[in-house]
């Protein structure tokens, strides 16, 4: 029954994963992601990549955990990342700023030259 109400448990969780991305023609994009799933970065972290995603290995993002009023850790360009509401980190050559900062789940906008 232990191993019943273990699998009853990990289901739900397994839904709880959300991302969405929308990036405008000045470099900047917003992202919310929701959940531990590693996700596609919508733009290369390096500028001199241009706006596609044309390299063979795709640069990815992952929410690590987030807590409502505290932290963030947010693993980024192979580093885990921590930030609060309104604070900023650096991964080359993007700019990501935690604007909301929930129960796993964060809102990102991310800048670029």
């Amino acid at each position: 029954m232990s191993a019943l109400a273990a699998a009853a448990v990990v289901v739900p969780l397994s839904g709880c994963d959300r991302w969405s991305s929308k990036c405008d023609t000045d470099n900047t994009c917003e992202i919310m992601i929701e959940g531990d799933d590693f996700y596609e970065f919508p733009r290369p972290y390096d500028a001199s990549e241009g706006y596609g995603k044309t390299k063979q290995i795709k640069d990815r993002i992952r929410l690590v955990s987030a807590a409502e009023g505290g932290e963030a850790v947010i693993q980024a360009g192979g580093n885990d990342n921590t930030c609060t509401q309104g604070s900023s980190f650096v991964v080359v050559d993007t700019t990501i700023t935690c604007d909301v900062v929930g129960d796993d789940r964060v809102e990102l906008t991310t800048t670029r030259p």
